[in-house]
């Protein structure tokens, strides 16, 4: 056998070797981070739920916002978030937080215009109604 047609046949094994290789070190980089954040999006989706559903049940304590406001981050895009922090008391002892709707700290959907809405709902000084998990009183919302 002519050792020359070796050669060639080997360098196109070798040429479709390389290729594979490359398309699979340029895809599947790419698919796991995709696959990540999928992910990450369902996981922190059903957090949400979950907590929505159990603050049905959460007791109530009386709380004071003592700090409201817009918060604006990001350059060309800008995005606003609202942010109110409220105190209450449960058991003798004060908590902090800043947990608008119960699921929020595991994601928060929103328009744009919400964060505004929130901020005067919640002004600085107001009383509001604080639901609190009662195995947790750490974990809080304002709305349930």
């Amino acid at each position: 056998m002519d050792p020359s047609v070796l050669l060639a046949g080997s360098g196109i094994a070798l040429s479709l070797v390389v290729t594979i290789i490359t398309i699979l070190c340029t895809t599947v980089p790419v698919i796991a981070i995709f696959g990540g954040i999928g992910y990450m999006l369902v996981k922190r989706s059903r957090q949400r739920s979950q907590a929505l559903a159990s603050s049905q049940t959460w007791m109530t304590a009386t709380g004071l916002v003592i700090k409201s406001r817009v918060e604006v981050s990001g350059g060309d895009t800008a995005s606003v978030s609202p942010k109110v922090v409220y105190t209450y008391e449960v058991d003798g002892k004060l908590y902090e937080n800043s947990v608008v709707r119960a699921g929020d700290q595991f994601m928060a959907i929103r328009r744009s215009g919400d964060a505004y809405n929130i901020i005067d709902r919640y002004p600085e000084g107001k009383t509001v109604t604080v639901y609190y998990n009662p195995q947790n009183p750490q974990d809080s919302a304002l709305e349930r």
